[in-house]
């Protein structure tokens, strides 16, 4: 039985979900835009640096732009860049924007960074304890990696270790609401109720210092010199985010969606790493989707 549910919740389907029409992915798009406009805007302002990654630099290279069904932006930044952006974009923009990361909202249970527009809504699975969720770009740190293949091999197995007790710990807090969410859906419903099971005893640490132990495991490697990079909060943990650094972490521009963003310098490398024949256009029984619990426009539903 595989324990890993990232993937499982990109395909779920539930009668709790809210799906989508095209009409409305895409006024979600265009509202994505707006928020990634003032990310990235303020980062070239700052001189802060970041990358497109995952499906975004997918289709910044494919369709200079959106994947045609894709809901989501991804971002990532190097760690010195990602800790810079999350102490100075909060204070510029707390009127139109709340930021929910690890470093700043512990008890969210969340290992990267969401950037989350004020007056909207996007629930999404893991926002079942949330009062606040509007829609949102996440913004991932890219963290170095040991050069040394002993330091490394201990570092990926305590990232590893304290990621997944990490998710356990939350399945455990959230185990109610997931229950109900898989209920249509035996074997998820079976894996949470394994992975609840097993963050019971993980439970004699609150949320908010798991989330503050796995950042500290995830950045420490200081050495912004390495060879390797990774992204040890994304989709392939630890190992299936390892990169080379020349590769992901130094950047160049692209299109997407008639604006000039940031994207990995060896972009094509990187997708072949990450999605193997990244130019082959999926089946639509292949394709991701987002579980919505609801979605709201508020004020930005006319200019969508």
């Amino acid at each position: 039985m595989k324990l890993s549910t990232v993937n499982q919740m990109k395909t779920i389907v539930s009668s709790s979900m809210v799906m989508i029409d095209d009409a409305t992915l895409h006024k979600l798009q265009a509202v994505l835009l707006t928020i990634l406009d003032d990310i990235t805007a303020f980062c070239d302002e700052e001189g802060i640096a970041y990358v497109l990654s995952g499906g975004s630099a997918l289709g910044a290279v494919r369709h200079q732009g959106f994947i045609p069904w894709d809901d989501d932006i991804d971002i990532d930044m190097p760690r010195a860049d990602y800790d810079r952006f999350i102490s100075t974009f909060p204070q510029r923009f707390a009127s139109k924007y709340s930021v929910q990361a690890p470093e700043l909202t512990p008890e969210v249970g969340t290992a990267i960074a969401r950037v989350r527009l004020r007056d909207t809504v996007m629930r999404m699975h893991d926002d079942c304890n949330l009062e606040e969720c509007g829609i949102f770009i996440d913004v991932f740190p890219i963290e170095n990696v040991y050069d040394n293949p002993v330091a490394r091999a201990v570092h990926g197995f305590a990232c590893m270790a304290t990621g997944f007790l990490y998710s356990c710990r939350r399945f455990w807090r959230d185990r109610a609401f997931y229950l109900d969410f898989g209920k249509d859906n035996p074997d998820f419903a079976r894996v949470v109720r394994v992975k609840a099971l097993l963050g019971i005893p993980t439970a004699v640490m609150s949320v908010e210092r798991w989330s503050r132990l796995v950042t500290r495991v995830y950045s420490l490697c200081k050495d912004e010199n390495s060879r390797m990079v990774g992204v040890p909060a994304g989709r392939g943990h630890y190992y299936g985010e390892l990169c080379p650094r020349d590769v992901f972490a130094k950047s160049r521009d692209a299109e997407f969606e008639g604006r000039t963003v940031r994207i990995p310098a060896q972009a094509e490398a990187y997708l072949t790493h990450y999605y193997g024949d990244w130019q082959r256009i999926p089946a639509p029984e292949e394709r991701e989707h987002h579980a919505y619990l609801e979605l709201d426009f508020g004020p930005y539903a006319l200019e969508a």
